[in-house]
């Protein structure tokens, strides 16, 4: 083992770690989950508690004090054991995944480890990942939520409401989509049906099309944007916040809560806007749409993820079949 590499801050070898991964361009999103996965699980490595300093890189504070030297197996267990208290699985196996992908990075590049101490860490068994649509009622009774300003807003934007509800149930684009969109990613024609150009994972780009209803509640959006704040550049976020400044995650769940909250409808259980995405492919699939063009529509990277909606669908069609009242009329008579 090199004593140089060996001694080294776990902080310096992390930002090396991060900047080596970037070659394969990773999306802001893995970014900042790789960068958390590690001040998480470094907490709990140190002997103390850090209080993060609001000006300092968190891993630099946390993983400072830190060398590959206290990567042992005890502490990276009990380390883990903690974090699995306070997190779900899949959490737990993402952070798992980062820092063997961290701990295998120092062992092949930096000589640094003898051995990956992450091997000792049992990952949670991974759970078959299955969509959350609502059904066709209660998205109508979302939409007129979503319709309706909320009474104890201070200052209401109807049109902006109206407009992202309409991105996600007719073109069904991520919640971080949304926010990533720009004002010229949608493309009109006079003589086709308007597409929306949409960056999801991985910087793939996909083509959505954009029937005229959604277009006509997103063009009554801008217009009253223009209106609030002057000309529209291709360049500008396609959604802003009622000051003008762009949209964000934490913005557009705000508001989908409140469209649940108004509809008097329970969300499914960790999907909020992803919800209406889910309820967007599954509503295609139940009339007659294929996995590929689903797949193409939703920015599918893996065929299987496309499929658990032709399942949820399939499962619906079922109850639909087990309704029939003709089943009743072929019970045998009682003697």
């Amino acid at each position: 083992m090199s004593t140089v590499a060996g001694d080294a801050p776990l902080s310096e070898l992390a930002h090396s770690w991060l900047y080596w991964k970037n070659t394969s361009k990773p999306s802001p999103n893995t970014l900042k989950a790789r960068r958390a996965d590690l001040v998480a699980v470094g907490h709990l490595l140190v002997a103390s508690p850090v209080a993060l300093e609001p000006d300092r890189d968190p891993v630099d504070q946390v993983l400072g004090p830190l060398t590959p030297g206290d990567l042992h197996r005890d502490a990276v267990v009990a380390a883990f054991a903690a974090y699995a208290d306070t997190h779900a699985a899949s959490s737990i196996r993402r952070a798992r995944s980062t820092w063997h992908g961290f701990c295998k990075w120092m062992i092949v590049h930096r000589d640094a480890l003898d051995r990956n101490p992450i091997d000792f860490i049992e990952a949670p068994a991974n759970q078959k990942w299955r969509p959350k649509p609502i059904s066709e009622a209660d998205l109508a009774i979302v939409i007129a939520a979503a319709q309706t300003p909320s009474p104890t807003a201070r200052n209401p934007w109807p049109e902006l409401e109206q407009a992202l509800c309409a991105i996600f149930v007719g073109a069904g684009v991520r919640v971080g989509e949304a926010v990533a969109l720009r004002a010229g990613d949608i493309r009109r024609s006079p003589t086709e049906i308007a597409k929306l150009n949409v960056v999801g994972k991985g910087d793939k780009t996909r083509t959505v099309p954009l029937p005229p209803e959604v277009v006509a509640v997103i063009d009554s959006y801008l217009l009253d944007r223009t209106e609030r704040f002057g000309k529209i550049r291709n360049t500008h976020p396609l959604f802003v916040r009622v000051n003008g400044e762009p949209l964000t995650t934490k913005v557009i769940d705000y508001l989908v809560t409140g469209w649940f909250r108004r509809a008097g409808i329970t969300p499914p259980k960790g999907a909020l806007g992803h919800s209406l995405r889910h309820t967007y492919a599954t509503m295609l699939i139940e009339q007659g749409g294929s996995v590929p063009e689903l797949q193409r529509l939703l920015g599918h990277a893996d065929m299987s993820t496309t499929q658990a909606y032709i399942d949820v669908a399939a499962a619906g069609i079922e109850q639909t079949a087990m309704a029939n009242p003709a089943r009743h009329l072929l019970i045998p008579p009682s003697d």
